[in-house]
């Protein structure tokens, strides 16, 4: 199981949108505390944007659904902003007990992504684009800066109200704050709830490796802490929430998610580019590794979970018919066997035609008429990974919504 990019955003915001809440507190010789706080966050982005020469973060969440552990993911990442280096160590946990990880190394000229499949170090080559205008590696993106930001702030300090009287702050050893605080379901207010839900219900209705919750989702329980340095930005931060809901079987679902980060090593931060001498390497090339090889027909299953039982309802297919250069055109459809037209009604069909010496996405309509993004990319022998629903942020192309029950991994299908 791998939790989509709109569900991770969903969850975390929640935890961090219920922090600040829990975090509030009132002190005449310190001025608002919820202010305070929001001031140390807004800071500890300024400073990781422009002020850090280089530092290390370490974040880890767990989330689990009636104490069961769904996922489980750390993450340890190195920045050095002033020689554009990136060094990142993700390990994920799965409900089975399954483990990957994934490392990444990054600067000016080239990514290194190890494949822990193959044990393949996959070397990509950015050296033709490092006198254009490309985002460094190493560059942090501030939050608050983001189109919507300050419209999000306006509704957390809507809600806190009186919250403020449920929180604690202390002044710490090294000269810096301890924000600490929790909520009780029953001290949680109907707005909170009311916001919760709905942003639960937006992530839930896409993300089918969640339980369906489907009614009487509320915040059950809030606990969080963070820790600021003398120097006014945050270290430390933990943060964990329990939102509860029924599913269509009236079964009761506890979601409970607990997050941690911790901002350390600043100045002292070290990364060395990994040594490939006697490593396994494949160099990809600017065209994405593809060649007319691929010209060919991939297809995968559509999946529905029902019942208890796993059900083919259809097919995804991706037809590559050229390949010249860094052109590449190809068709992509979905069909649908009879009887299932109600889980999944919005079928999309269209071509795709991009260059990719300019563009590494194509445009695409969807079944909406709506336009979005994609991107087409060599897998295994014999396989390829279709994205969709793709948007364009300053750190490049992202997903924006799962499609339902979707696979991006296509099988060649050999005559």
């Amino acid at each position: 199981m791998k939790l989509s990019k709109k569900s991770i955003t969903v969850l975390s915001f929640t935890v961090g949108a219920c922090l600040f809440v829990s975090t509030a507190f009132a002190d005449a010789l310190l001025g608002s505390g919820y202010d305070r706080l929001k001031d140390s966050v807004k800071n500890t982005a300024s400073v990781m944007e422009k002020g850090l020469n280089n530092y290390t973060v370490e974040t880890m969440y767990t989330l689990k659904d009636n104490d069961k552990i769904l996922i489980q993911s750390s993450n340890f990442m190195k920045m050095d902003t002033v020689n554009q280096v990136k060094e990142n160590n993700e390990v994920t946990k799965n409900a089975k007990g399954e483990t990957t990880s994934r490392y990444t190394y990054a600067d000016k000229k080239q990514t290194i992504d190890k494949n822990e499949l193959d044990n393949t170090y996959y070397v990509f080559d950015h050296s033709a684009e490092v006198n254009q205008n490309r985002k460094g590696p190493a560059d942090f993106d501030n939050p608050f800066k983001e189109k919507g930001a300050t419209e999000v702030e306006k509704i957390v300090d809507a809600v806190v109200g009186s919250l403020k009287d449920y929180v604690q702050v202390e002044e710490s050893a090294n000269g810096g704050k301890v924000f600490s605080g929790s909520l009780s379901e029953a001290q949680v207010p109907a707005i909170v709830n009311a916001v919760s839900s709905f942003g639960i219900k937006q992530m839930l209705d896409s993300e089918r490796d969640l339980p369906a919750i489907e009614s009487d989702i509320f915040v059950k329980k809030v606990v969080g802490t963070a820790n600021e340095s003398k120097d006014g930005y945050l270290e430390n931060l933990t943060g964990e929430i329990t939102l509860s809901g029924k599913d269509k079987n009236g079964v009761q679902h506890d979601l409970n998610l607990n997050v941690m980060l911790k901002l350390s090593e600043i100045g002292s931060t070290k990364i060395t580019m990994p040594d490939l001498t006697t490593a396994k390497v494949e160099k990809v090339s600017r065209s994405g590794g593809f060649s007319s090889k691929y010209v060919g027909t991939y297809q995968n299953d559509i999946i529905l979970d029902k019942d208890g039982k796993f059900v083919k309802i259809g097919e995804r297919t991706v037809k590559i018919t050229s390949v010249d250069g860094d052109k590449v055109t190809g068709t992509y459809s979905e069909t649908v066997n009879p009887g299932f037209e109600k889980e999944y009604p919005n079928k999309d069909v269209f071509n795709f035609e991009y260059n990719l010496s300019t563009s590494p996405a194509f445009t695409y309509t969807d079944s909406k008429g709506e336009q979005k993004q994609g991107m087409i990319h060599p897998s295994m022998a014999g396989k390829i990974y279709f994205e969709m629903n793709l948007e364009m942020d300053k750190n490049g192309y992202k997903q924006s919504n799962m499609k339902p029950f979707y696979d991006g991994e296509f099988n060649r299908v050999f005559e």
